[in-house]
């Protein structure tokens, strides 16, 4: 089969659309299919590139101001109906549904390409990145939910990564016919008893205490101010040091933050880490914990769970689908410190527990979330796609 991939968020983006992108491309291409894909730039002038077994077509773009860690492409209409013609693609395979997507959409129609579209996107990833919104909360959060249901009843097959992630769709009026499918994690690469002294020593963390970790955006929507908030408490009865890993735009307000407080010492913010540096952060961890409000999955959680870690989630969207309370982890409400303080340390103080809900984690994403599944999976939703009468 012919595939053609339409993302605007792609590797090297760290974001958990981007990283699970490049994962099925790669697994879809190793069974022997040609895939290629397109995807912004960091150009004002079109170009390829590859990488490894497949062509990326990268489209002009210019940085988003509004995240100024992603490229836009503000004009791609023509150039959708250059790479649909130039692949000949079987399936269109579309993840997000802005310009280039709906773009890649328009032209599909017209050459009569079948579509399958992935949402990875809900209204708060955007809302709670937006200083002073508020007001216009509700009727932005309810036009983005009509937009995102617009488009995806546009398509003929979509799929998401956990069955809360389809119904938050159904519920808003999808009609197309659609299936959950993990975004799925390597356990060949992510799994317990690696040398993490490596990351240890670069990133200074602490092996004479326990050590909470989160590993992800330090962005608005993941409200790691909580975290931060719940840590004085915690401190108070329980000797441990929070790893914050990876970048974003709150991560000064969060050093602030943590100054401000009084336990600076305590916390390691580590910036931006390499993927093969991945494995072993979780290594170095005894509990991951998330307080992100807008989840459809979250590809770090199931990293986390698969390395044989402890998990405290917030308690919204899609997390109690991975952290299952009180057999791998606990939940905790969002804007509860106390609650988040007094779980954690409670995982934190028992080793015995973080040894059951470890192995529990593990068993929960050999049951449901590994990545051969996952490819498999796409793969057959791509032969349904492409042996369907043209429509």
């Amino acid at each position: 089969m012919r595939i053609l991939l339409v993302t605007e968020s792609y590797w090297p983006n760290a974001d958990g659309g981007a990283l699970f992108e490049r994962r099925l491309v790669l697994a879809i291409a190793g069974l022997g299919h040609h895939v290629a894909v397109w995807a912004p730039g960091t150009k004002l002038g079109s170009y390829e590139e590859t990488d490894g077994p497949y062509t990326i077509h990268r489209e002009s773009a210019t940085t988003f101001l509004a995240n100024t860690k992603y490229k836009v492409s503000w004009a791609p209409f023509w150039h959708a109906r250059r790479i649909i013609r130039q692949e000949q693609p079987d399936a269109i395979h579309i993840h997000n549904c802005y310009w280039m997507g709906l773009s890649a959409m328009f032209w599909a129609h017209r050459y009569r390409i079948p579509v399958v579209a992935t949402n990875h996107f809900m209204p708060e990833n955007a809302l709670l990145n937006l200083k002073g919104s508020s007001l216009f909360y509700k009727p932005l959060h309810n036009l983005i939910w009509r937009y995102l249901v617009w488009f995806h009843n546009r398509v003929n097959y979509v799929t998401s990564p956990t069955p809360t992630a389809v119904q938050l769709l159904l519920d808003h009026g999808l009609r197309t016919p659609a299936k959950a499918v993990s975004n799925g994690v390597d356990m060949v690469v992510f799994k317990p008893g690696q040398d993490a002294s490596a990351v240890i020593q670069k990133y200074g963390i602490a092996t004479d205490r326990p050590v909470v970790l989160y590993l992800g955006r330090l962005d608005g929507e993941k409200r790691l101010d909580q975290i931060i908030a719940a840590m004085p408490q915690i401190l108070q009865q329980q000797p441990a040091q929070l790893v914050l890993s990876g970048f974003g735009k709150d991560m000064a307000a969060l050093q602030s933050q943590a100054k401000k407080l009084g336990i600076a010492d305590n916390i390691v913010f580590t910036g931006y880490i390499e993927e093969a540096e991945k494995p072993l952060i979780y290594n170095a961890a005894n509990l991951f914990l998330i307080s992100s409000p807008a989840e459809l999955q979250s590809i770090v959680v199931l990293e986390a769970m698969a390395s044989g870690l402890p998990v405290v989630a917030v308690d919204i969207a899609a997390l109690k689908e991975l952290c299952h309370d009180g057999k791998n982890g606990y939940l905790f409400k969002l804007d509860d410190i106390t609650s988040l303080a007094r779980v954690t340390k409670q995982i934190l103080a028992n080793r015995d527990l973080q040894k059951r809900f470890g192995r529990e984690s593990m068993n929960i994403v050999k049951r449901s979330h590994s990545t051969n599944t996952m490819v498999k999976t796409y793969e057959a939703v791509y032969k349904w796609l492409a042996n369907r009468p043209a429509s």
